[in-house]
């Protein structure tokens, strides 16, 4: 088994679930919309290289319910697990997508690197042997199977399956692998992708960010988010 991974995979998990395929069963919100805003990339109040819908704030505020008592059960169930189901298994229908995502290495142990710790926490991510699995934390639905190689100073993920019908945009589903990796496991704050045919509504944005990535995301674009320049530097406080 293979045992040099991610360094900071060991941190806390956060807590968040994605995924095309439940998002319509899964986010309900239940109090009143708070500001979602536009924010160019030159708006000194945004902290990123490039513009797009700060929705920090609304998915701080929502909560997300299911009116279907079967998939309450299922979240419920699912926090118990180590995702050890998921091992050697791809999601339906696959298809397989190469890639180049490399990220720093450190020494980790096999089993959950992040799991959903409340319903508004979207994804649980799972490691075991030379694969990592992205499943949907309400249903516990597997989106993504990716395989890796693991060097003394970097993992590089090379490939990706995904389910057929979400493979209309491979670009999207790269980026959002990626999103997942930095966020949810590393623990950053950073851009997460939309797809870009989706209507530029905020209200629908914040919507699909909340099912999406719940209280995790805080900022949404339509740019490329494949990127380490992404996140504006910070200035040197000066000395007195």
């Amino acid at each position: 088994m293979l045992k040099s991974v991610l360094d900071l995979f060991r941190k806390k998990p956060a807590t968040p679930e994605t995924a095309q395929k439940a998002s319509s069963a899964e986010t309900a919100p239940t109090q009143e919309s708070q500001p979602v805003r536009w924010l160019a990339k030159d708006d000194p109040r945004n902290p990123f290289t490039v513009e797009g819908y700060d929705c920090l704030r609304f998915v701080s505020t929502m909560r997300s319910t299911t009116a279907d008592e079967r998939i309450a059960t299922s979240f419920a169930n699912l926090r118990a697990s180590l995702g050890q189901e998921h091992i050697g298994v791809l999601p339906e229908n696959a298809i397989e997508l190469e890639c180049r995502l490399a990220y720093p290495s450190g020494e980790v142990a096999e089993g959950a690197l992040f799991k959903a710790q409340q319903m508004e926490d979207k994804w649980d991510v799972y490691l075991y042997g030379d694969r990592m699995y992205f499943s949907r934390s309400w249903t516990g639905v597997l989106m993504y199977a990716a395989g890796f190689i693991a060097t003394s100073n970097s993992l590089t993920i090379n490939r990706v399956w995904v389910p057929s019908e979400l493979a209309g945009d491979p670009k999207y589903f790269l980026r959002q692998l990626d999103y997942l990796v930095k966020s949810h496991i590393l623990g950053r704050r950073i851009p997460h992708p939309l797809p870009a045919d989706f209507e530029r509504d905020m209200q629908a944005i914040a919507l699909f960010s909340l099912s999406q990535y719940g209280r995790q995301c805080c900022f949404g674009t339509f740019e490329e988010t494949l990127r380490e320049d992404i996140t504006k530097p910070q200035p040197v406080p000066s000395k007195a």
